[in-house]
């Protein structure tokens, strides 16, 4: 064996996050396409041994990755805005960026699997799907929001910025797919109005 795989196994044996990125880089660059435990392993530089340690399936494997691509792309617990964006621009900022585009595109693939008899992998983006929500839940309430409303929007937001994700990554023609999420803007701005005229009266 070759001594920087010695070393990459040290590294990794104890490092579960540090592997995670790593296995989650491969996937990124591979795809789901024949994807096995034992194939990242050789490409990590680690022992089969070591990713069964650590998540048990492949399945458990790759809902550890969706949690961390989906975190990548809408990675705003808080909403705090980048400097002169809304915390929704900043959102579709992050996620039309090319990191973005490759955390999404991984993600449609894991949910098109998902959705082809694979309890497993279903159930992990399902997870991850709430998660996103409800952090954009709290994010709205914060900015006033009305609590009954919250969820039921972070929903339909969430939801529009992936289909007009599918749209971009399908079509290349970011022009027109940012113009279409000006809309959503204008809409927001209109819902921000309406709370602002419920709390005068």
């Amino acid at each position: 064996m070759e001594p920087h795989e010695d070393g990459r196994r040290q590294r990794y044996a104890h490092r579960r996050d540090e592997l995670l990125a790593a296995a989650t880089e491969h996937v990124l660059e591979n795809g789901l396409s024949n994807l096995s435990l034992r194939k990242v392993a050789t490409t990590v530089g680690v022992s089969h041994a070591t990713l069964v340690h650590h998540f048990a399936t492949k399945e458990g494997l790759v809902s550890a990755i969706v949690d961390r691509v989906l975190t990548r792309a809408y990675s705003s617990p808080d909403l705090r805005s980048e400097e002169g964006l809304s915390p929704l621009q900043a959102l579709w900022v992050r996620a039309v960026a090319p990191a973005g585009q490759r955390s999404i595109r991984l993600f449609l693939a894991i949910t098109g699997e998902a959705m082809h008899n694979n309890p497993d992998l279903a159930a992990a983006v399902d997870r991850s799907i709430r998660q996103r929500n409800a952090l954009l839940e709290h994010g709205l309430i914060a900015a006033g929001c009305p609590i009954e409303q919250a969820l039921p929007l972070a929903t339909y937001l969430l939801g529009t910025m992936r289909g007009l994700m599918v749209d971009l990554l399908v079509t290349g023609d970011g022009q027109r797919v940012d113009a279409a999420f000006e809309f959503l803007l204008r809409g927001m701005d209109d819902i921000r109005a309406r709370w602002l005229q419920d709390d005068q009266t």
